[in-house]
């Protein structure tokens, strides 16, 4: 199936000239008007960046979730909206966006005070100008997909197309819920893991793409059965140690 492409006009904003990181916890005036004229963005053909920038804990704690840097912010979210969520929105239809974009600020409210001292650069690829990899994209959405909640779609058919047709870093999926955590990064591992509750005697950690498929069963199989993108950066390995 052929995506259909979209021309991304220049953002009107200057974040550079126009936008500073707020310390306080409410955004005033201009400020206010700064970061409404940010969030409309555009960044494809359905989505702009005020579609990701809700984030529970920010709310939960009275904090604005303000980019610290918008232009990589941006970069990001066309990113995703690339790679991943306009062919998931093209092949599937609606699905929720459960959580996008979430500022150093709020990740540091988030993270225990012990963490902190211990990784004071500890954060998460949902803080998607962290810088990672420089410059290159590493960030990462949360979406609940309608046609799973509704049992329209099986949830592991859902999984396997997205492994076989888009450019996944991570894919992360609970037995709890039918939502997908989706990374995408400048050195894909292609895995999917799904996390269990121990307690309900479900597998804590359960590979359902990792080292056994990038190692065994895909050098065997024929190239029309191989996913899009392909081999794994890592060999399957959750890790990128010694990569």
């Amino acid at each position: 199936m052929k995506i259909n492409t979209f021309n991304y006009p220049q953002s009107t904003v200057n974040s550079e000239a126009n936008f500073r990181v707020p310390s306080a916890k409410i955004l005033h005036g201009k400020t206010v008007a700064k970061f409404d004229q940010l969030t409309r963005s555009r960044l494809s053909k359905n989505f702009i960046l005020r579609d990701f920038l809700f984030c529970t804990a920010s709310a939960a704690q009275g904090l604005s979730n303000f980019p610290e840097n918008p232009d990589t912010v941006i970069k990001a979210g066309h990113a995703l909206c690339d790679r991943l969520l306009e062919p998931i929105l093209a092949h599937f239809g609606r699905f929720a966006i459960t959580y996008g974009y979430q500022s150093r600020e709020s990740m540091d409210c988030d993270l225990a005070k012990f963490t902190k001292l211990v990784r004071p650069n500890c954060s998460s690829p949902h803080h998607w100008d962290r810088f990672t990899f420089g410059d290159d994209v590493y960030a990462r959405i949360d979406i609940l997909p309608f046609c799973v909640e509704d049992g329209e779609v099986d949830k592991i058919e859902f999984g396997n197309w997205l492994m076989h047709n888009l450019d996944i870093d991570l894919c992360m999926t609970w037995t709890r819920s039918n939502v997908f955590c989706l990374t995408i990064g400048p050195m894909p591992r292609r895995c999917w893991v799904q996390w269990g509750r121990p307690a309900l005697d479900e597998p804590k950690q359960q590979m359902l793409m990792g080292a056994d498929y990038w190692q065994r069963v895909y050098p065997a199989l024929p190239e029309s059965q191989r996913p899009k993108y392909g081999p794994s950066f890592t060999g399957g390995s959750m890790h990128w140690r010694g990569v």
